[in-house]
């Protein structure tokens, strides 16, 4: 069994991915207005955003991201049950994952 070395620059890559759904998640506009509203989980308002919400929204993008990157994967596959897996698991997550993000757009209004 070989074992693999992470790279420095999957590493790298990989704090670049956070930081940007990070920021795609509305951290701004939690540090800025929503550090009095911690104690709730949803705030009922598209204007205020607390950390918990922006947590969600990067766990919730993080998930999509794992899903595009099935269906991609799929693309690459020698095999044609290994192909179908792939794009089934990546589509279901995709749409796991888009389901939530509107869920949470339904209780923010």
């Amino acid at each position: 069994m070989k074992l693999k070395v992470i790279s420095p620059l999957i590493i790298v890559a990989s704090i670049y991915i956070v930081i940007y759904f990070a920021f795609t998640s509305g951290i701004i506009n939690a540090i800025i207005e929503g550090q009095d509203y911690n104690r709730a989980t949803f705030l009922p308002s598209r204007a205020v955003q607390n950390n918990y919400e922006t947590l969600i929204g990067i766990t919730v993008l993080a998930f999509g991201f794992i899903g595009a990157l099935l269906t991609a994967r799929a693309f690459i596959a020698d095999k044609i049950n290994e192909k179908y897996a792939l794009l089934g698991g990546g589509f279901l997550i995709l749409l796991i994952s888009m389901i939530f993000m509107y869920k949470i757009m339904e209780l923010k209004a």
